[in-house]
């Protein structure tokens, strides 16, 4: 029994996918950071130089048009609603691309999921102690441990990175604005691929330790999976009660019909199949009940209480019974054997 208990066996895909729909899903949280730090480089590599230089024009029109613009009553909300829509111009570009990276993360780590069970409002966590419990427990600490590692990881990269170029910086002393800036902007540009491809790596290690964290939650012992099964399927037991009864039933629908047979063929003891036939209304006899054993027996009784004519054929009754269905008609190659059965209690009958 303890080894039934034990969780040892792969989670089934009913277990893991009742878990998604209470908004049980593996979830790696540096995944998400991963995703939106990299959004802001491309971001800035890939639109900072447009939107800085749009963000100059603007402002340097706004400047050279100083001395003559005029605010009065009338031009106030002209003059608002031109500002608004040339900054919607230029930053409605970054912020749509921000928002794509930002559902591209809910499609980083699979399917996406979206549960009810989340938004029930669980009262346990308003109470004060449990909020300090979650402040200062253990997996508070654990999370701010990994944040200040994840913050000297990257101090560490930063500084090999800036290492390489520090006589850069006495050359910088006297240069103009502009080779500054270059500079400057060249430096950033080379922490944040470093600090980028750390953040990578870090949010696929995290994405690999929460899958294989969550699988391990998710296992199942020997027991959950038969309890399972069973809920699926149905208890075996009751299944096979139903078999039982419905087989019953069958069995008396089937002697129901031995008395409208027109004759049985035994073995003599082991089979016998019962066979109608109308001359004038069926192409070929029919097989109306068929057995073994007990139930051959049985059909051979009630053949004799209801004057059924019974004929011992051997080979004929094994083969009927094994080709042919109750309530199905027989098969072409038998025509012959049971042409001549027929005919002969036939003849009997007119006797």
């Amino acid at each position: 029994m303890a080894e039934q208990d034990q969780k040892t066996h792969a989670p089934t895909d009913q277990k893991l996918e009742d878990a998604r729909k209470k908004g049980d899903v593996p979830s790696a949280a540096e995944v998400r950071h991963a995703v939106m730090f990299v959004a802001m480089l491309a971001l800035m590599l890939g639109m900072g130089s447009w939107t800085v230089t749009r963000m100059s024009v603007l402002l340097t029109g706004l400047w050279s048009q100083a001395g003559t613009m005029r605010i009065g009553a009338g031009g106030n909300s002209d003059f608002a609603a031109g500002l608004m829509s040339a900054l919607a111009g230029i930053m409605l570009p970054p912020l749509l691309m921000l928002l794509g990276f930002a559902l591209l993360t809910m499609f980083a780590q699979g399917r996406p999921n979206f549960s009810t069970t989340r938004l029930k409002i669980k009262w346990d966590r308003l109470s004060p102690a449990a909020g300090l419990k979650r402040l200062f427990g253990v997996r508070a600490l654990v999370e701010f441990a990994k944040t200040l590692a994840k913050l000297l990881l990257v101090l560490i990269v930063v500084a090999i990175t800036l290492y390489p170029h520090r006589g850069a910086f006495d050359t910088l002393i006297g240069a103009s604005p502009q080779t500054i800036g270059a500079t400057a902007v060249a430096l950033i540009v080379d922490m944040l691929k470093a600090a980028a491809m750390l953040v990578i790596i870090i949010a696929g290690a995290d994405f690999v330790y929460q899958r294989r964290s969550y699988m391990k939650r998710m296992m199942m012992s020997f027991q959950e999976i038969k309890d399972e099964h069973k809920k699926n399927e149905g208890d075996p037991k009751i299944k096979a009660k139903i078999r039982a009864i419905a087989m019953q039933r069958a069995q008396r629908r089937m002697m129901a019909a031995v008395p409208t047979a027109s004759v049985i063929i035994t073995n003599p003891t082991h089979y016998a199949v019962a066979l109608r036939y109308d001359h004038g209304g069926m192409v070929a006899p029919v097989v109306v009940a068929k057995g073994v054993d007990a139930v051959a027996m049985k059909i051979r009784e009630v053949a004799n209480g209801a004057n059924v004519p019974i004929v011992e054929s051997p080979p004929l009754a094994r083969a009927l019974f094994a080709s042919v269905e109750i309530d199905h008609p027989i098969k072409t190659e038998h025509y012959a054997a049971v042409a001549e059965i027929i005919s002969y209690v036939l003849r009997l009958t007119k006797r």
